[in-house]
């Protein structure tokens, strides 16, 4: 199993690169069922059981684990102090004040004086993530697991459990592997369906274990509010309002000509989840990577060469980093600058050959921005782009010179030590 722990990330304060990933992805990777995710041959799964893995305030339970002194206080993460930004998570001592997800960092400091707000640092969460995951893989197949979002995991233990009794006991034991490996609690729902198995992970928290069977379904899941089944968002909350749908049970009982009628599809979808008619399955993500992006906006504009050359250099870096870890290479390079009157320039250049290395990379990058409109002192540099195109597997070839000294670089044992300790604590050095 690949280890990585989060344990000795350095302290944010003494590294440069604090500011470099403010945000990391929150949107889930999948949305919830589609029609075509159904199996039409059946109305509800029978003898299955799905679990549903959700990460308590992951990101302030992170922090909060590694700085003691933050423990029990209110903590949000995203954006810093009266900046701009919102709230991606906040612990539970935040929330028991108002503070909430999606909420702007501004508003969340005036309902709650006391907020502590920290920036999100992206790299080190996903270490943890990918740590996590590697755990789940002791217990079911790596095709029983899908990964929902950077917290969040769903997981079908019917390989492994013959009924609920057994399902439980095995998430216990996900539960106790998570918290001695990297010190966290996860709530976890198990149910016949992975929508319900999302709701049963709600009835319990923080670290909590609850399950939902076709038995106890409408004692548990029917007086929920419509709001909490997956896919209903504020807007669709107010139209089933409209319609007198106010709790989950509402919607289940709820005429499905009606539903058509309102929502299309999507109205037969969210009826069939409610009744626990889900009958998706775990779902992988198997479509080939076509281009990878990076998009970093500065805290304070920058216009001098030094800072623009630094700044390329690290998204060139995470770019490089992104493509070892899907062992692939690129193409094409395409190189973006946004300036604070939100105009941009920006340039795509086909690459010598096909390269995940750091250094051709950014090389390549300064090529292109030779070319670029320079950020001036009155016209400053905003956010720095870059993507990469015609992506292939790494076939860990290389096209050396018969007359020139190409030296071996040990990127993948970077990759790991930068994973463990943090972006900046290891570089390859470049010629200026």
């Amino acid at each position: 199993m690949q280890s990585i722990s989060s344990e000795y990330f350095i302290p944010r304060e003494e590294g440069s690169f604090d500011n470099l990933f403010k945000r990391v992805r929150i949107m889930p990777l999948y949305s919830f069922p589609h029609i075509k995710d159904m199996n039409c041959h059946i109305s509800e799964h029978i003898n299955r059981f799905f679990a549903h893995m959700d990460f308590d305030a992951f990101y302030a339970q992170v922090e909060q684990r590694d700085n003691p002194k933050l423990r029990g206080k209110p903590v949000s993460v995203g954006g810093m102090g009266n900046s701009k930004g919102i709230v991606m998570t906040a612990s539970y001592e935040a929330r028991a004040l108002g503070v909430d997800t999606g909420m702007s960092v501004v508003e969340a400091r005036r309902i709650c004086p006391n907020l502590i707000s920290l920036p999100c640092y992206g790299p080190k969460y996903e270490a943890i993530t990918l740590n996590l995951l590697n755990a789940l893989r002791e217990f079911v197949p790596d095709d029983c697991i899908e990964q929902y979002s950077v917290d969040e995991c769903f997981v079908d233990l019917t390989p492994v459990a013959r009924n609920f009794f057994e399902a439980g006991s095995i998430a216990s034991e996900i539960k106790r592997r998570i918290r001695e490996i990297e010190n966290l609690t996860v709530s976890i729902g198990i149910s016949y369906n992975k929508s319900f198995a999302k709701l049963a992970t709600k009835l319990k928290k923080p670290d909590g274990l609850s399950a939902v069977t076709q038995e106890n379904k409408v004692e548990k899941i029917y007086g929920m509010p419509a709001s909490k089944l997956w896919g209903v968002g504020r807007r669709i909350e107010l139209r089933l309002a409209a319609m007198g749908i106010i709790t989950i049970g509402d919607l289940a009982r709820s005429s499905p000509i009606a539903m058509r009628k309102q929502f299309g599809i999507n109205g037969i979808i969210l009826r069939k989840l409610a009744r626990g008619e889900d009958t998706s399955e775990i779902t992988r993500k198997v479509k080939k990577e076509k281009s990878l992006n990076h998009y970093h906006t500065m805290s304070e504009p920058i216009y001098k060469p030094e800072d623009t050359r630094k700044e390329i250099r690290r998204i060139g870096e995470y770019i490089c980093r992104k493509l070892r870890s899907k062992e692939l290479v690129a193409g094409y390079m395409h190189l973006s600058v946004r300036f604070e009157n939100l105009k941009y320039d920006s340039a795509l250049v086909k690459l010598v050959h096909h390269t995940n290395d750091d250094r051709e990379m950014f090389n390549a990058a300064m090529r292109v921005y030779d070319g670029l409109v320079k950020p001036t002192s009155k016209l400053k540099a905003r956010q720095f782009g870059m993507g990469v195109y015609d992506l292939h597997t790494d076939l860990k070839e290389t096209n050396l010179s018969l007359f020139g000294n190409q030296s071996s670089i040990p990127y993948g044992a970077l990759d790991k030590i930068k994973s463990r300790y943090g972006e900046g604590m290891i570089r390859v050095g470049i010629e200026k």
